[in-house]
């Protein structure tokens, strides 16, 4: 076996490369929406558990910054904390959402990571269930809306990515308006949401 060796680098040099590597390289992009569409029954069926959380929402003046560290914290606590099982194996039904499941399937890792964030001062309008396509099923996850663009908590994953990067075909989001409507996605723009401008 060849050994290769590496030249020593200094240490400042060594921790910025450390640190840069870390940190997440993209452009800022948001989903960008379009006209009202179909709700998921499984979401209808929540609303009519859970009422207070599908009504219209407060625009904010300015969205959050992106803290990714405390995205990637509760993406990787709420992976860990759920175990994974159908609705049909839990519940016999095809579509049960709950957002303090101990056990369930891709929209109760996403209610939870909602509920857990809005715990942290997180605001509804910023935390928005989304439809994807996996290219093999549906899948939903959480998206959450900041400065710094539209991020992916996924339960198929522990890292926290740009929307961008995530490899999902974006179907339909909930509404930031209205927490009982969803919104198709026609793609990705560069352009900030409306209510981001300070």
């Amino acid at each position: 076996m060849t050994r290769i060796k590496f030249p020593v680098l200094p240490a400042a040099f060594a921790t910025l490369m450390l640190s840069a590597s870390a940190v997440p390289v993209h452009a800022a992009s948001w989903l960008r929406l379009g006209a009202v569409t179909s709700r998921p029954y499984g979401h209808v069926d929540y609303c009519t558990r859970y009422a207070a959380d599908c009504g219209p929402r407060k625009p904010r003046g300015a969205l959050p910054a992106a803290n990714l560290s405390v995205l990637s914290q509760v993406n990787l606590a709420v992976n860990r904390a759920i175990a994974p099982v159908s609705d049909q194996d839990q519940y016999g039904r095809a579509e049960v959402w709950s957002a303090d499941a101990v056990a369930g399937d891709c929209e109760d890792y996403a209610l939870a990571k909602r509920v857990r964030l809005m715990r942290m001062g997180y605001h509804p309008e910023d935390l928005l269930l989304a439809m994807t396509y996996t290219g093999s099923e549906y899948h939903t996850v959480l998206v959450v809306r900041s400065r710094a663009g539209d991020f992916v908590l996924d339960n198929m994953r522990d890292d926290v990515v740009p929307v961008a990067a995530s490899r999902l075909d974006f179907i339909k989001v909930q509404s930031p308006e209205h927490g009982a409507n969803w919104l198709a996605v026609t793609g990705t723009t560069h352009t900030a949401p409306r209510h981001a401008a300070s």
